[in-house]
């Protein structure tokens, strides 16, 4: 009676994922071009405007997103507009970091038990045991293959995998591409402030960031070169390119 409940809440939670993602007005400030520039516009401006409780009303939002499913980089790229490199990098961290452990622990309490049965059946089971073994490498692997954020929290929350290998590999895998989009919004933000002729593109502020950005493109191909290094399996890269 109690997992049928936990399953009946779950159902109700990715319904209303469902309905704010493609129903409800959030999926034009989420999911298009021209709401992500307004959102951005206005949440800067409800964050400037709240004084020293700024960074941890960020870090709520940032947080419950990740849970929601909405696009990690709307949110970092607002944390490097608002905060700038440094402190937008630690809030970015933080905000990425409570979202994955949010996800991780939902999915974990409300279905884990329920479906536990189906994941000791052939390559499930090979994968159930060896994020358990190697939970650590796997997620860092995973992270930097930019498998979308969310679902690769639940995935993992389903799976046996141990807590701290999850919130490691994630803290080690998601640093990278943080730096990487926070980095860029400062960029870019500095280049609208700042821009007077052609050669302000060659400002190292701004290129190195250009750089990251293209080089980050190259990370998936790079790891997955040495995914046995990672403890990859087949099974696992199956699921991955699938």
């Amino acid at each position: 009676m109690k997992n049928k409940i936990k399953i009946v809440l779950f159902i109700v939670f990715l319904g209303f994922i469902v309905y704010l993602l493609k129903f409800s007005p959030a999926s034009y400030y989420f999911f298009t071009d021209e709401g992500k520039e307004i959102f951005s516009q206005k949440f800067q401006y409800y964050l400037n405007h709240i004084g020293i409780w700024a960074p941890f009303i960020f870090i709520g939002f940032f947080a419950l997103s990740i849970m929601l499913f909405i696009p990690a980089s709307v949110f970092t790229s607002i944390g490097g507009l608002i905060f700038g490199h440094w402190l937008g990098l630690l809030l970015n961290l933080t905000g990425v970091v409570i979202g994955g452990i949010l996800s991780f622990f939902t999915s974990r309490y409300m279905l884990r038990d329920t479906i536990s049965k189906f994941l000791q059946k052939g390559h499930l089971k090979k994968f159930d045991d060896s994020v358990e073994k190697h939970g650590l490498s796997i997620i860092i692997y995973l992270r930097l293959m930019f498998v979308p954020f969310t679902y690769l929290s639940f995935a993992a929350g389903l799976s046996k995998i141990k807590f701290k290998d999850f919130i490691w590999g994630t803290i080690i895998g998601v640093i990278p591409g943080i730096i990487v989009i926070t980095f860029l919004a400062v960029a870019v933000k500095q280049l609208i402030v700042t821009y007077k002729t052609p050669a302000d593109l060659l400002r190292a502020d701004i290129i190195i960031p250009l750089i990251l950005f293209i080089f980050s493109f190259f990370i998936p191909p790079i790891i997955k070169h040495y995914r046995k290094k990672f403890n990859i399996s087949d099974d696992i890269e199956k699921e991955v390119e699938g």
